[in-house]
């Protein structure tokens, strides 16, 4: 696992779990992907396997913030879905 510095010069461990080649292909995703949205970011990372924690790491906040975008983003994304399949009965 990797390691990092701390403010105070203590080596502290990282909470994220990814090898070199995965965080630079996560990197390259982030880059690519530009301005877009935390959420629209956060879902991209997750859809290429990443646990929240990993994401957290490359996004610079927390795996419980990472945790709240992808859950809103389930749910807008399911209430779409209802929206879309109702039709009118007639």
């Amino acid at each position: 696992m990797a390691k990092k510095i701390s403010h105070r010069g203590k080596a502290a461990k990282s909470a994220s779990s990814l090898d070199t080649n995965q965080a630079l292909l996560a990197q390259i995703l982030l880059h690519i992907m530009g301005e877009a949205g935390q959420k629209k970011k956060a879902l991209a990372l997750r859809n290429s396997g990443l646990s929240n924690a990993d994401i957290a790491a490359l996004m610079g906040t927390s795996p419980e913030v990472i945790g709240t975008v992808l859950y809103q983003a389930r749910r807008q994304g399911a209430s779409r879905k209802k929206k879309a399949t109702k039709r009118k009965r007639g």
